[in-house]
């Protein structure tokens, strides 16, 4: 063989590698039937009435952390809620918590 021909063969090995190794991890790949279903922490509801503290600016939507997570949460009404707020679970929607705010009082977790 001549260099001419070792590096478009080497080229096409590598190719081939890859696409192979590619094939393989996503045959592998075991999905569970409800993963799309589960929050970050594994859970995909939270209590009504867990107290948490919001991350961002709810107006209607944002971030708060509840249960030891950050989740997507918006505001039970048409009043934004500040970030750091106390808020309270009221309701859930799929992956989404509805919050209102809390009195302030007692520890919150952050």
């Amino acid at each position: 063989m001549t260099t001419d021909q070792v590096i478009p063969a080497a080229f096409a090995v590598v190719l081939l590698v890859l696409i192979v190794a590619g094939v393989v991890r996503v045959v592998g790949r075991r999905r569970g039937e409800n993963e799309d279903a589960f929050g970050a922490g594994g859970t995909s509801t939270v209590p009504i009435g867990s107290d948490g503290v919001t991350r961002t600016v709810l107006d209607p939507s944002g971030v708060a952390y509840v249960a030891g997570e950050e989740w997507t949460a918006r505001s039970d009404g048409d009043t934004p809620i500040a970030a750091g707020a106390r808020v309270r679970v009221v309701g859930q929607t799929g992956l989404t918590l509805i919050v209102t705010t809390e009195p302030a009082h007692g520890p919150v977790e952050r």
